[in-house]
């Protein structure tokens, strides 16, 4: 078995975006963070490589929380990055991306998370 038919999924990648705005009235500016609509890398083959003991259901206020730990393969030379959305293009699901690992320069492993809700590690 290949490594490249191990790549049997496919997801678009968010970088995140910096913006520094101001809410006026002479108070200095502040750093807010926000995903383009277009994805900055797209239909990129990767593995979602999903155990099930790394999901969880947690009861939190107001609402119960849906987390999940997932592994992501994905070919050396993608440039993805701390905090970058990740999204299955055949489920829809979002992640956040955690720090990529270069292995032996063959490919690279992202540790990814999800949440009810997409919020930054």
């Amino acid at each position: 078995m290949s490594f490249d038919t191990m790549l049997n999924h496919k997801c678009d990648i968010y970088h995140m975006r910096r913006k520094d705005t101001s809410p006026g009235y002479g108070l200095p500016s502040s750093p807010t963070f926000s995903y383009e609509d277009t994805p900055d890398l797209s239909e990129i083959t990767c593995h979602f490589g999903i155990k099930s003991e790394t999901i969880a259901i947690v009861q939190k206020e107001p609402q119960t929380n849906y987390e999940a730990k997932i592994k992501l393969t994905l070919p050396i030379g993608t440039d993805i990055r701390l905090n970058d959305k990740v999204i299955n293009t055949e489920t829809g699901y979002e992640y956040t991306a955690g720090m990529s690992r270069n292995i032996r320069d063959h490919h690279i492993i992202v540790y990814l998370r999800r949440q009810s809700q997409q919020e930054p590690l």
